[in-house]
């Protein structure tokens, strides 16, 4: 996978401004359906019906090509794919409502395991279940995303793959391999439902192909990774906030609120600013606002 790409290496935060963001009252939208019947009465069988009547075929870097299944003797179904896996997946508004979110993952990727919470460069396109598409990026102009930020679909499917390598060409152009790349088929309660979406009608199952090219780890550059900035482990570092500022550590440069910055309170020089505790207190100085 060769590019041309301007300002790829060091960038920080571009977020995901497209239709894969979370929902938008682009418009009011039709009246809100019962979410229990549209899915179990509706959507899950066209869904289901869709996978059995339709195949795809992959290209070398992994890009998609939907189609009907006219020969069954020699074709395989999406629904009949040995790899195609399933997700149970709580509806975000009805407790008790959990939706088949299917999956099916062409390479998980050789490089770094990402959550949620980490910056992600993707490829995607995007379409309806009449094989329409709504949206999509072209591998040379791929783009930044947090999966949090995204639709509840992406924000369970792209956490399972990982990213993978670069190389900077002499030509100026970026390389990648071992990148991951897979197809996910979602109910539109765990897309945009009843809202409309630009090329998308309300209520509709979306389909998407995808290629996580680069994860970024470390959102505020401070030499600790956003997973380890959850401090009280509950997987969100988003409610992990020290020095109680407007910031939480995993977006705040100075966690103590000291005016040192993180990276620069690794006492022993060893790149990790986790292990320096000056004063032994058992708080390591880039937490603890007494030691600089």
């Amino acid at each position: 996978m060769k590019f041309k790409i301007l300002g790829l290496i060091g960038v920080f935060i571009l977020l995901f401004t497209t239709n894969c963001k979370k929902d938008e009252d682009v418009n009011n939208g039709p009246e809100i359906k019962d979410r229990k019947e549209q899915y179990n009465n509706v959507e899950k069988d066209s869904i289901i019906h869709f996978m059995q009547t339709h195949r795809y075929e992959l290209d070398t870097q992994y890009n998609v090509v939907l189609d009907t299944l006219d020969d069954p003797q020699n074709q395989t179904s999406i629904w009949d794919d040995p790899n195609l896996q399933v997700l149970q997946v709580a509806d975000p508004e009805v407790s008790d409502l959990i939706y088949d979110l299917y999956y099916i993952p062409f390479e998980i990727g050789t490089g770094n395991s990402f959550t949620k919470y980490d910056n992600v460069l993707v490829s995607y396109k995007g379409w309806l279940l009449n094989r329409k598409v709504f949206d999509q990026t072209v591998d040379n102009l791929p783009r930044w995303f947090y999966p949090r930020n995204t639709i509840k679909a992406w924000e369970n499917v792209i956490p399972l793959f990982k990213d993978g390598t670069y190389t900077v060409n002499n030509d100026g152009t970026v390389s990648f391999d071992g990148y991951g790349a897979g197809m996910l088929i979602t109910p539109s309660g765990l897309a945009y439902y009843h809202l409309a979406q630009n090329k998308v009608p309300p209520y509709s199952p979306l389909i998407f192909s995808f290629k996580t090219f680069l994860a970024d780890l470390d959102a505020d550059n401070d030499n600790i990774p956003n997973s380890v900035e959850d401090l009280d482990g509950d997987g969100d570092p988003t409610n992990d906030n020290t020095d109680g500022d407007i910031y939480p550590n995993y977006f705040d440069q100075d966690d103590d609120n000291d005016g040192v910055l993180t990276k620069d309170e690794d006492t022993n020089g060893d790149g990790d600013p986790t292990n320096d505790d000056t004063d032994g207190d058992g708080v390591p100085n880039y937490l603890d606002k007494d030691t600089h």
